[in-house]
């Protein structure tokens, strides 16, 4: 079985779906059936299948896009930014409190679909009803979050590369804030925070390759002992597979092979103290 992800037209989001036996490469626009409705996209790749794959398949191609097929794509455009301005100039002047994200007509125009954010549960009914008046088919109001918004709108994020969202499969995976712990990141900080407001989604992709790489090291805020004496943890560094602690007015960096554990405390090795604290010392006299 050969699975492509293909981006479907008017969206970010990346779709699983079945090859349904076309030979089929990459960049390769392809018309699709999908749970929502027949629709048009892009493969981006294409992975070979024995056995289960890791993902779940949300359709199949039903053909590869022919130009007659690409000819259409700016009468769809065109009736979805059309939908777009009458969907909000309805909404407005019946005062719904709604925030609408993004309109999809699908590729056989047999349903719009609008989505939409709000805080609290909207009564669509009648606007529905307008809608499929004006448009002549099927109406659906999905209502979203505001992390599905973001991946909707589509960008970037701090790293440089598009926001991790866009990648996500159906449902978001959750994040936590001890996932950003983990990372020894400020959190206080709206770094750690995505466009969407949300805890950022990488914190999660990296949250057990960091939870990897702590095992070897002491909490933040805990203890070190070195020949009977505490010394405080003031700081992690993951990446470098070091602590640094506090001895009197200044700063000492303690690599993971340096300590060792005993009753449960973080000891640094015998034989290593008076290495680290000299060089130490030979640092501080430069």
């Amino acid at each position: 079985m050969e699975v492509s992800a293909v981006k479907l037209r008017n969206s970010y989001q990346i779709y699983f779906i079945d090859t349904n036996d076309f030979f089929l490469k990459q960049n390769t626009d392809c018309v699709v059936e999908i749970e929502h409705g027949i629709d048009i996209g892009k493969v981006v790749k294409i992975k070979s299948c024995k056995h289960k794959p890791e993902g779940p398949v949300t359709g199949k191609v039903i053909r590869k896009a022919t130009p007659e097929d690409l000819a259409k794509v700016p009468d769809l455009v065109s009736v979805e930014e059309r939908a777009f301005t009458v969907c909000r100039e309805k909404a407005k002047a019946k005062k719904l409190d709604m925030k609408l994200v993004a309109v999809k007509c699908l590729f056989d125009r047999t349903k719009i679909i609008f989505y939409f954010v709000a805080e609290n549960r909207i009564d669509f009914r009648e606007l529905v009803r307008e809608l499929a008046a004006v448009f002549r088919t099927r109406i659906e109001m999905r209502q979203i979050g505001v992390r599905d918004e973001a991946r909707l709108v589509g960008g970037y994020g701090p790293c440089g590369k598009p926001m991790c969202c866009l990648y996500q499969r159906e449902e978001f995976e959750p994040v936590s804030i001890k996932m950003a712990k983990e990372q020894s990141l400020n959190l206080n900080s709206m770094k750690i925070s995505g466009m969407c407001g949300r805890l950022l989604c990488c914190l999660g992709f990296e949250y057990n390759t960091y939870r990897e790489m702590n095992e070897n090291l002491p909490d933040s805020e805990s203890e070190v002992i070195a020949a009977g004496k505490l010394y405080p943890v003031i700081s992690l560094n993951s990446l470098r597979g070091s602590v640094t602690i506090k001895e009197g007015d200044r700063y000492v960096e303690i690599k993971a092979e340096c300590m060792e554990v005993r009753n449960g405390k973080y000891h640094i090795k015998d034989d290593m103290i008076e290495e680290i604290f000299r060089k130490e010392d030979d640092d501080q006299s430069r």
